[in-house]
């Protein structure tokens, strides 16, 4: 099951919802500001379930600690790149957290903003602190050091 799941990740991240180099997850709708509720969500629900998914690799008793760190690895650097740029790019100066994650930074005017961006902003950022701890409580240094 853990091949299936990291099948429909892996298929994800290769797809056109990816189609940056700098691994950030886009709505083919965010460069034109038309998304909709379902679409402002996806995003959140990705992140939330990856985070979910992660948890549960990383307390599989079957399997060594090497391979758990080396499958959370695998995530890390996406993790991470949504993450960054929900908070750097995203985030308004009033707080809010618009769609386009990888907008310009400081592009606000073409951000929509909802209470569905802001939990989808909320899980990208949640999934990277969860994808941190689950390292450290596997040894793995998150601070560049290891």
């Amino acid at each position: 099951m853990i091949d299936h799941a990291q099948n429909l990740i892996d298929s994800v991240l290769a797809s056109n919802l990816v189609p940056t180099t700098s691994g950030v997850l886009v709505e083919t709708c965010d460069p034109s500001h038309s998304c909709n509720q379902d679409q402002w969500m996806f995003k959140g629900v990705f992140f939330q379930h990856l985070g979910y998914f992660l948890e549960d690799l990383a307390s599989l008793e079957q399997l060594q600690g090497p391979t758990k760190q080396a499958l959370l690895h695998k995530y890390s650097d996406f993790i991470h790149a949504n993450a960054y740029s929900v908070w750097e790019v995203a985030r308004g100066e009033d707080g809010k957290i618009g769609n386009w994650w990888a907008a310009t930074p400081g592009d606000q005017a073409r951000q929509q903003v909802s209470v569905e961006t802001h939990g989808s902003g909320v899980a990208a950022v949640t999934c990277a602190v969860r994808l941190d701890k689950l390292l450290e409580s596997l040894g793995v240094s998150t601070d560049g050091s290891n």
